[in-house]
């Protein structure tokens, strides 16, 4: 596992491909194999001083927040797990057309979801300091999970549905957004299919 990168929430503008709901969540590279590279991104109140607070005279900080990003590499997606095995990954890697199912337990105790961002208050103040112009309200607020696989995406679904649930599909890519109100319900797991050819 590579050393995890920090950025302080004014960097976190850099991060244009998502929006300020969607900065916290998990990608994955995957591979023809079952093999591939797993990327979390996470929001986090942070304690330490940055180099730019430091160097800053004048100011009294009030609000800081952290983006972590954790890059590393799995030799078998089936034996993938988040938050003590609240969220695993089935592939199904035979055949022409070849899937992976990913089963994503909810609930207000869900430790993947904690794991990624924090309550919804730390969210809302952490936003001032990610959109000092107060058009965001709160950020972190949807968990954004992607695959690459390794062949054009022809399926993409997930049940049950909810508020804001979302699986898409686009070229190489699956996506599933789910805003964290709505997976910290009780209620069944989430279960989302993808398929792709192969090449």
């Amino acid at each position: 596992m590579r050393t995890p990168s920090w950025f302080t929430v004014p960097s976190l503008l850099l991060f244009t491909a998502c929006s300020g709901g969607e900065l916290v969540g998990v990608h994955i590279d995957l591979a023809a194999d079952g093999s591939g590279t797993l990327t979390l991104r996470s929001l986090a109140p942070a304690d330490s001083a940055t180099a730019a607070e430091t160097r800053t005279h004048g100011a009294d900080w009030t609000v800081r927040g952290a983006l972590v990003s954790s890059q590393g590499t799995f030799s078998r997606i089936a034996q993938v797990t988040l938050g003590d095995g609240e969220v695993t990954f089935a592939p199904q890697l035979d055949g022409d057309r070849p899937g992976l199912r990913v089963t994503l337990t909810r609930g207000p105790d869900a430790k993947w979801i904690a794991a990624l961002t924090p309550p919804r208050q730390q969210r809302r103040r952490l936003a001032g300091a990610y959109d000092p112009t107060g058009r965001t309200r709160e950020i972190g607020d949807v968990l954004r999970l992607e695959i690459a696989a390794p062949g054009r995406v022809i399926t993409s679904g997930v049940l049950p549905t909810g508020r804001g649930v979302e699986a898409n599909r686009d070229g190489d890519k699956a996506t599933l957004l789910l805003p964290v109100a709505t997976a910290r319900e009780e209620g069944d797991a989430f279960v989302w299919d993808i398929s792709w050819l192969r090449k």
